[in-house]
């Protein structure tokens, strides 16, 4: 009894920040999908380090707004806005609108960052036994930042442990040149007026990483959870020297209440 109380009170709570991977990606149903929608307010802090080139660090405060319309519609911070187009109980394709992030400055250097954009993906995900699910997405910019092409493909496990709900992946992720010289690319005039070299990224792998995603239900409609992220650049954006430091590191705590549902 204590067991299946558990496990349907931390299924309330996993659409918060793991909506992503309970609405895009197939992972076994605690209970069944939304028959409306759900929202999730609340609020989080995430620290990172040399991200997008940036040779220092970074905390944030932010709130955290998702949505979900019976795992067919949602929105999340971190996917955009998505349909899945198909979805059974193990395989899940769609599209996403997602969100491309500003390129943080780099002290000491004056160049010019990509601003805030917006990608178009197509994805699949299927699972396996085990609970692990493997899949990947294509995106590709849409608003003029980069024009350039990004892919994805990921290995995931989730279960329930006496904690909560505990996520974790492997990833690689790649992309052509257009996209690794928007963030990581040296314009000669950039290279004058700084006093670096020059430097055109071409296309191919970008990185690889891991996450660990684990998130802790509190009565029946809150929710908290914690992240954390490493990522290593890999191919021509570690060679190039806006990525001094080619280790990056995430992590963020955040709380959230749902609505509906």
């Amino acid at each position: 009894m204590f067991l299946r109380s558990f496990a349907l009170t931390t299924a309330a709570a996993c659409a918060f920040a793991g909506s992503a991977l309970a609405q895009s990606q197939p992972y076994g149903q605690l209970r069944p999908a939304p028959q409306g929608w759900t929202v999730d307010l609340g609020a989080g802090v995430l620290y990172r380090n040399d991200s997008n080139g940036d040779t220092g660090s970074k905390t944030t405060v932010a709130p955290w707004v998702s949505a979900n319309y019976r795992d067919l519609v949602y929105l999340s911070p971190m996917d955009g806005l998505g349909w899945n187009a198909i979805k059974t109980d193990d395989f899940r394709a769609g599209l996403q609108l997602r969100p491309r992030f500003s390129a943080d400055d780099i002290e000491g250097l004056t160049l010019d960052r990509p601003d805030f954009g917006a990608d178009v993906a197509a994805y699949a995900y299927k699972r396996l036994p085990g609970n692990i699910v493997v899949g990947g997405r294509v995106s590709r910019g849409v608003t003029g930042v980069s024009e350039g092409t990004e892919y994805y493909a990921s290995v995931g496990h989730q279960r329930v442990t006496s904690v909560g709900l505990l996520n974790a992946s492997v990833y690689v992720r790649g992309g052509d040149a257009k996209l690794a010289d928007a963030y990581y690319g040296v314009s000669t005039a950039e290279a004058t007026a700084n006093g670096i070299s020059a430097y055109s990224p071409g296309g191919g792998l970008q990185g690889a990483g891991a996450s660990l995603f684990l998130l802790v239900p509190i009565g029946d409609k809150w929710g908290a959870g914690a992240l954390v992220n490493y990522e290593r650049r890999l191919g021509d954006v570690a060679d190039s020297p806006l990525s001094q430091e080619d280790d990056t590191i995430r992590t963020g705590v955040f709380v959230a209440r749902r609505f509906g549902g």
